[in-house]
């Protein structure tokens, strides 16, 4: 009777140790279509540089190899958060991985490219966010620009190490040098899809002789060990997601959009309407993701400046305005932050060039809290990147 009571408490145990090993398997995100984004599943035997293949679902794009990095390794050479090459805590998760964007004269440690095989392929005119974090090792010697992105049908697997040529390759719109060692820096393109692009690839698909690339000082924790004469950035945090045509990716380095259009409306202004209604009835417009008054803003705001020269003791407040698109890209580009603040503040400086004394005007901002039109068509957002006027007591 004990030896089966011992069987059955085996098996319970074993039931609960099985239990216990379902709930520590990492979750994939779903609506991420990259595998392992976060190269938390890593194969056992990771022990040194140069093993980035045991990453699953990765591989190397070229003969020259990346590496992974794990907080669980045993080895202080590929350890999370300090390395051989420097010190990062992850973005996400408890690992990363890295890439080299140069190498000096093609030192030891080559240029280098990771590959991933996407969970489906992407659609025909669809959008997608490409998104993915770097930070530059302490010890590299160098930082550059062209950090990038091939999404492709076909896998890259070039059998050299020379630099991998793609077109149509993504670029942050600044493309500037990622010399961020502190912190992660983020890649965030907005992507058109040509349809069965089936593979990410992350790398610099520029010649060197193309390639901006800064010299960086040696932090004085890594004296002794010296410098690597490569640029060699951590990765993590890999994405691509679908996205609707009027979402926005959220992108923190991203251009500021070329502003095209500006709403005109012609106000007609009666004897019958009170001053208070003659001044609301006038509203200012700028064009998108701008804060100067053009010839067609002048011309409404002359008609306050005519109405408070005929009437000295009128006083105007000046109320900035922002339409949506403004105000989310606001939340990334610090240039937009006080946009609808901008706006207001330059009417008033254009206002007192016009002969309007300082003291008769306030302004004030309202972001996008009070929209003229809570659509999202361009004349809709337009119609909202206004300055109106109200009369001050």
């Amino acid at each position: 009777m004990n030896k089966y009571l011992i069987l059955l408490a085996s098996i319970l145990i074993s039931g609960v140790s099985f239990a216990q090993e379902e709930e520590t398997e990492i979750k994939e995100d779903e609506n991420n279509l990259v595998p392992n984004g976060s190269f938390e599943k890593v194969g056992e035997g990771l022990r040194r540089p140069g093993e980035f293949e045991l990453v699953e679902s990765w591989a190397n794009a070229s003969l020259a190899t990346s590496d992974a990095f794990a907080t669980e390794t045993r080895s202080k050479y590929i350890s999370v958060p300090e390395n051989v090459y420097g010190y990062e805590e992850p973005y996400d998760g408890m690992n990363y991985a890295s890439f080299v964007t140069y190498s000096y004269r093609h030192r030891k440690i080559k240029k280098s490219y990771i590959t991933v095989d996407l969970k489906r392929k992407l659609e025909e005119n669809s959008l997608y966010c490409v998104k993915f974090k770097a930070s530059l090792s302490e010890r590299s010697t160098y930082a550059t620009n062209n950090l990038g992105v091939a999404l492709t049908k076909g896998k890259i697997s070039e059998k050299s190490e020379s630099t991998i040529k793609q077109p149509n390759v993504l670029l942050s719109d600044k493309n500037e040098v990622v010399n961020q060692r502190e912190g992660w820096w983020e890649f965030c393109k907005r992507y058109a899809a040509n349809g069965n692009e089936k593979y990410i690839t992350i790398g610099n698909f520029t010649e060197d002789n193309n390639t901006v690339t800064e010299q960086m000082e040696l932090p004085s924790k890594y004296a002794e060990a010296g410098t690597e004469a490569v640029a060699l950035y951590y990765v993590d945090a890999v994405e691509v997601r679908k996205i609707e045509a009027d979402q926005n990716c959220g992108c923190s380095n991203t251009k500021i959009p070329e502003s095209k259009i500006i709403y005109s409306a012609t106000v007609q202004l009666n004897d019958e309407m009170t001053a208070t209604e003659k001044v609301e009835a006038i509203d200012a417009y700028f064009y998108q993701y701008k804060d100067g008054v053009v010839s067609n803003s002048k011309r409404s705001i002359d008609q306050i400046i005519v109405m408070m020269k005929a009437n000295p003791a009128m006083n105007v407040q000046v109320i900035g305005h922002m339409d949506n698109e403004e105000a989310e890209l606001a939340k990334k580009e610090s240039s937009l932050k006080n946009l609808d603040e901008k706006r207001a503040m330059n009417v008033l400086k254009y206002m007192v060039e016009e002969g309007i004394d300082r003291s008769r005007i306030s302004t004030k901002g309202e972001k996008n809290t009070q929209p003229v039109s809570k659509m999202s068509t361009p004349i809709s957002l337009a119609k909202n990147r206004r300055v109106e006027f109200k009369i001050a007591l």
